[in-house]
């Protein structure tokens, strides 16, 4: 009788530790209002003149939720008008991984650096974000 009762108690585990793994990696010092700062470096476009390659914004971050708001403006190389997204996300060693909808994976950020105050993030090869507090 007890083998019956492990069967469906491992199953369960199984099933539903990667859901808890991402909502249990949601540190807390992450928590509130951060300052963002995108940057490019100008090498990464050759050719390309007149443009800024930088972008400020926010990440808000929540037990819940990440919202991201991405400042941008005529002759930005990022994006030419404001943009705001709310998402979940989680941290899994040195990686910020962003979630349109449960399971429908975003962006995901290499975090190079944390302190209490900053934390610096890298988007594909080139993209690097600032968080202050």
């Amino acid at each position: 009788m007890n083998k019956l009762l492990i069967i469906p108690i491992l199953i369960l585990a199984a099933c539903s530790s990667p859901s808890d793994e991402k909502t249990s990696n949601r540190p807390s010092e992450w928590y509130g209002t951060w300052k963002a700062e995108w940057e490019t470096p100008p090498e990464s476009y050759p050719g390309v003149d007149d443009m800024e390659f930088y972008m400020d914004g926010a990440f808000v971050f929540s037990a819940d939720s990440l919202t991201v708001t991405a400042n941008g403006y005529p002759d930005c190389i990022f994006n030419v008008d404001t943009l705001s997204h709310t998402q979940m996300w989680y941290v899994s060693g040195d990686t910020l991984f962003l979630l349109n909808e449960p399971g429908t994976p975003g962006m995901t950020y290499q975090v190079a650096s944390k302190s209490e105050d900053r934390i610096k993030l890298q988007l594909m090869e080139d993209i690097f974000v600032t968080l202050t507090k």
